[in-house]
């Protein structure tokens, strides 16, 4: 069972929520109206580390109509499906017409296996940190160095740099959150790399 997707909300560079959607723009409703003027609040997807915008004007069911609408319970939503061209060799292709349910079927099976494995987790971890720190602390000093760190895989690293930057404790502590999966199962060591 997936869990539901968290957002993380910053104000300035303070840390204000994680969780679910609803309840992040419930609260930044809250303190917008207790305000009574606009807030520069920065909301991020953590999945992806990707900001988000919303207009939290207005009443909180106005603000609420902005998020995306689930299926209706009694509909079942079926399987997306888009179209892509795949080049692959002679060899590639007799060996996926030659499975049980021909290409299409036993490409969608190992993807949904690869994923269920957590392949690329690392790199959608990656990716997260780096679109967040490149929003929050793009133009700060030791920016660069972090990110060498996290996509060479060295957990220690990361986390001596990070911690040494003297960014705020909370775009540190987000940020290390967000690259907890960056690192596979086991913490590389100094100048080791992760496999790709």
């Amino acid at each position: 069972m997936e869990t539901e997707p968290t957002f993380t909300a910053f104000l300035n560079a303070a840390r204000l929520v994680t969780a679910p959607l609803p309840e992040v723009l419930t609260l930044l409703w809250r303190h917008q109206d207790a305000a009574d003027h606009t807030l520069p609040f920065l909301i991020f997807n953590d999945a992806t580390g990707a900001g988000v915008d919303f207009d939290l004007r207005g009443s909180l069911a106005q603000v609420l109509t902005q998020l995306p609408s689930p299926a209706p319970a009694n509909q079942r939503p079926g399987p997306q499906r888009e179209s892509r061209e795949v080049a692959l060799l002679v060899r590639h292709w007799a060996w996926l017409d030659a499975q049980p349910g021909g290409a299409a079927v036993t490409l969608r099976r190992l993807v949904d296996a690869a994923r269920k494995a957590g392949v690329g987790r690392e790199r959608q971890a990656q990716d997260a940190t780096s679109r967040f720190l490149g929003a929050v602390a793009g133009d700060h000093r030791g920016f660069q160095d972090v990110l060498r760190t996290l996509y060479a895989g060295n957990r220690s690293g990361f986390e001596d740099v990070l911690m040494a930057s003297g960014w705020p404790e909370d775009v540190v502590s987000h940020a290390l959150h967000l690259a907890a999966a960056a690192f596979g199962s086991a913490s590389a060591g100094a100048g080791e790399t992760a496999e790709s």
